[in-house]
C-alpha cells in the first residue's frame, strides 16, 4: 500500500482497517458492501484483505470511500495475538503517515458488523476528541471468558479505568495515539493489548462505545492452554512495562460510554462443570510441581482444599483466583522457568474458577451476571495490595 496514493485522492480525513479471521473472503465483501453505506460526511480509505481471487474490486462505492486491499491484514489460529498485532500495526503506520483524524480497526466477525459500529468507534474521536474508544459488547454470561476472569478486572484493578474490554479487538484510536505508537519500538509494543496501557498512561482521553451483538468463534479447550498463553503473555508483558504507574494507582473510576447496552441470555448448559473440574483436579496431580514453583504456600493449600471438594459443593474463592492470576504476572516477571510453561500451567486453575462462577450463574438472570462480575473486579481491587507488596518483595512476602 502506497502513501503516496491518498496524496493524489487528496488525503483521508479517517482510515478503517478490517483484520478478519481467515477464509472470511465472501464475509468481508458483504460486509464492506454494508460498511459503505454508511454517510459520515468525511473521506474514508477503508483497508482490507482481497477477498476476490485476482484482487479486482466488484463493488461500487461513493466518492467518499476509497477501498484497498493489502495482504498484510490476517488472523492467524496459530499465532492469534502476534498476527493481529502485525495486521493492526500495518493499519496504523500508514494511519499516521496519511495524517488521518482518526482511525478504526475491527477485527472481531464481520456478520456481526452493523453500520452503527463505523460510527460508534469513529465518531467519539472524531467529534469529542477521544484518543481511545474500546468496545463493549453486548453482555453474555459465558462469551468472552478469559476477558471476563482475567484481562478486565486484571486491568481495571491496575490502571484504574474500567475499560470492559481492554483488548479490543475493535478500536477506534485518535491521530495523537497514533502517533505515540508509531514513535515506541516495533518490539516494545504488543499493539493490541497495549492500547489501553498507554492511553492511560499517558493521561488520554478513553471511552467505550456498545456496539451490540458480536460473534464468538466456539470455544477450542483442546487448544485453550495456547490460546491463554497467546493472550497473557503481552498482557503480563504490560505490567511489567508500566509497573511504574499501576503502583500508584488506587481504584478505578468509570469512562464515558457512547450507544446503549445490551444483554444476550444464556444457553441452557452452556459449560460442561463436571469435565471442567475433572480437569481441575487432574492439574492439580500433575502440576504441584510447577505450582509449588509459582505459588506462595497458602495458595496451594486452598487449591489442594479445593480438590478435595465433592463436583456439587466445588466453589473457587474469589480472593483465591485473583491471588493466582497475580501470582502468575509476578512468575511471569521472574522467569523462574519458562514462561510459555508458566501460562499453560494456569489453564486448569482458570478451569477451575470457570467451574465454579458457572455453577453460581446457572440460573441468574443478565443482570445478576453483571453483579457477579462487579463482585470480582472489586475482589481484584481489594487484593491489589497483595500483588504490589508481592511485586515489590518477592523473596520477603511470600505468605
Amino acid at each position: 500500500m502506497r502513501v503516496w496514493f491518498f496524496y493524489l485522492l487528496g488525503g483521508v480525513d479517517v482510515f478503517f482497517g478490517v483484520v478478519p479471521p481467515g477464509g472470511a473472503g465472501q464475509t468481508v465483501e458483504s460486509a464492506i458492501a454494508r460498511i459503505v453505506g454508511v454517510d459520515l460526511r468525511l473521506k474514508i480509505a477503508l483497508v482490507h484483505p482481497p477477498f476476490t481471487a485476482n484482487g479486482t474490486e466488484p463493488l461500487s462505492v461513493s466518492p467518499q470511500w476509497h477501498l484497498i486491499a493489502n495482504t498484510q491484514l490476517a488472523q492467524d489460529p496459530s499465532m492469534l495475538a502476534q498476527s493481529l498485532g502485525d495486521s493492526f500495526r500495518a493499519i496504523f503506520d500508514v494511519a499516521q503517515k496519511t495524517g488521518a483524524r482518526a482511525c478504526a480497526a475491527v477485527a472481531s466477525d464481520l456478520s456481526s458488523t452493523t453500520v452503527d459500529w463505523i460510527s460508534l468507534l469513529l465518531r467519539p474521536v472524531v467529534d469529542d476528541q477521544y484518543d481511545l474508544v474500546a468496545p463493549c459488547y453486548a453482555r453474555h454470561p459465558f462469551e468472552g471468558m478469559i476477558n471476563r476472569a482475567i484481562v478486565y478486572p486484571l486491568v481495571r484493578a491496575l490502571y484504574g479505568k474500567q475499560i470492559r474490554n481492554p483488548m479490543g479487538p475493535d478500536f477506534g484510536i485518535s491521530s495523537r495515539l497514533l502517533q505515540r505508537v508509531a514513535g515506541t519500538q516495533h518490539g516494545r509494543l504488543h499493539t493490541l493489548p497495549s492500547l489501553a496501557a498507554e492511553a492511560v498512561t499517558n493521561g488520554m482521553a478513553l471511552c467505550q462505545s456498545h456496539l451490540g451483538p458480536r460473534v464468538y468463534a466456539p470455544p477450542d479447550w483442546s487448544n485453550l492452554s495456547s490460546l491463554l498463553a497467546q493472550v497473557l503473555g503481552p498482557l503480563f508483558l504490560d505490567v511489567e512495562r508500566y509497573a511504574a504507574h499501576w503502583q500508584r494507582a488506587r481504584g478505578s473510576q468509570a469512562i464515558q460510554e457512547f450507544g446503549q447496552p445490551m444483554f444476550v441470555a444464556a444457553a441452557e448448559s452452556v459449560v460442561d462443570v463436571s469435565r471442567l473440574i475433572d480437569s481441575f483436579q487432574l492439574g492439580a496431580r500433575n502440576l504441584q510441581e510447577v505450582w509449588g514453583i509459582i505459588l506462595p504456600p497458602s495458595t496451594q493449600v486452598e487449591l489442594r482444599r479445593m480438590v478435595r471438594q465433592s463436583h456439587a459443593d466445588f466453589r473457587m474463592p474469589d480472593v483465591t483466583w485473583a491471588h493466582v492470576v497475580y501470582d502468575f504476572a509476578l512468575a511471569h516477571r521472574l522467569r523462574t522457568i519458562s514462561r510459555d510453561q508458566m501460562l499453560r500451567a494456569l489453564t486448569p486453575i482458570y478451569l477451575g474458577w470457570v467451574a465454579s462462577y458457572a455453577m453460581e450463574l446457572e440460573h441468574a438472570s443478565p443482570e445478576a451476571a453483571e453483579d457477579r462480575l462487579e463482585k470480582l473486579c472489586v475482589v481484584y481491587e481489594d487484593t491489589k495490595s497483595y500483588f504490589v507488596s508481592r511485586w515489590r518483595w518477592p523473596d520477603r512476602f511470600n505468605p
